[in-house]
């Protein structure tokens, strides 16, 4: 019996072991380094100015505490996009002191609701990276989508339309008195009067029409809207855009630095290379040296590009402006240009 005891004990005795390692507390060295430690905090961390007007900057001060032992020493502060922020007062908190963050957000261009975050960089050991928060929804008089009209690679001969939708302030009733394009290039029809129930604003969806008749080339217009608002009675939209041909090439212009002279390459795609030829390209002043290449890539199609060289030096009397004319075989752009500009 005597034998079987002391077994029992000797078995138990490992687990006894472990159970007091387990119960011993750890050790107090963290918890006094911060306690010494500098702490930063704000009572309001998160701040929404709700809904704001478009055009100004809007402003907040987030105040500051060293709830620590030591000086709170702010290194620096960062914020997300379309945000600034910086310290107002004092960069050296001492214990128990209070500074300020000033935050300011711009609002101009940035329709919608935005949430910033700011990131106050410090010597507190727990929050190095203290991060505030702010919101708001920035509304505009009258809120354009899009708010500039592009139309890029329309085929030649074909037809091509964009939507425009304005949208007035909430509760707010807004009339689109008229739209019409400033040199014609584009046509404009109000189309339909708009109510979003959600949000109880008025407006109306215009409809910007391209006509097939547009030359090859790019072009640029302008849309004069009337509305019903005092403070906005007029709006100007931009269009832009190219219509393309056969054929594309890129860029359709050229510059030059002073002492460069490796020459820059013109790309020329078009829709059949099979059927499309490059017959001739010269310079207009004789100022650039033009040479073409031509790659076969087999089956009869060939790419072709257009390599521009600047002169080895600029005559005295010339404004270091060149045009290289390209020739090709297609009917509708038979002739294009590309210009040059060389740095004196």
């Amino acid at each position: 019996m005597r034998y079987l005891r002391f077994l029992s004990l000797f078995l138990a005795l490992p687990s006894l072991i472990f159970a007091q390692t387990m119960s011993v507390p750890a050790t107090p060295t963290a918890t006094v380094v911060s306690a010494n430690a500098p702490k930063i905090f704000c009572a309001h961390p998160n701040f929404d100015f709700h809904n704001v007007d478009e055009g100004g900057d809007i402003i907040h001060l987030f105040h500051i505490v060293n709830r620590g032992k030591s000086t709170l020493i702010i290194s620096n502060v960062s914020t997300s996009c379309g945000c600034t922020a910086a310290v107002e007062d004092k960069k050296e908190i001492a214990p128990g002191g209070r500074g300020v963050i000033k935050a300011t957000y711009h609002t101009k261009g940035r329709p919608g609701h935005a949430t910033k975050i700011i990131t106050v960089t410090s010597n507190d050991p727990i929050n190095p990276a203290y991060q505030m928060k702010l919101d708001m929804t920035v509304v505009r008089d009258i809120d354009i989508q899009p708010d500039r009209v592009y139309l890029y690679n329309v085929q030649h001969g074909q037809a091509q339309t964009a939507s425009i939708h304005i949208m007035g302030k909430p509760h707010l009733l807004l009339k689109i008195l008229s739209a019409q394009s400033t040199n014609n290039t584009v046509g404009v029809s109000i189309v339909s009067s708009d109510f979003e129930k959600a949000t109880h604003r008025y407006g109306a969806t215009l409809q910007v029409a391209l006509p097939a008749t547009q030359s090859i080339g790019s072009f640029s217009d302008t849309i004069k809207v009337q509305t019903s608002y005092k403070n906005k009675p007029e709006l100007d939209i931009d269009v832009a855009g190219e219509v393309v041909g056969k054929f594309v090439y890129s860029p359709h212009s050229v510059s030059f630095g002073t002492r460069q002279d490796n020459p820059l390459t013109v790309s020329f795609t078009p829709q059949d290379p099979q059927h499309f030829t490059i017959r001739k390209v010269e310079s207009l002043h004789h100022l650039a040296r033009p040479e073409m290449k031509k790659f076969n890539y087999g089956g009869g199609v060939e790419q072709y590009q257009v390599l521009i060289y600047p002169p080895k030096n600029v005559p005295a009397n010339s404004d270091g402006k060149d045009s290289i004319q390209v020739t090709t075989n297609d009917v509708e752009q038979g002739a294009v240009t590309i210009d040059v500009q060389v740095a004196k």
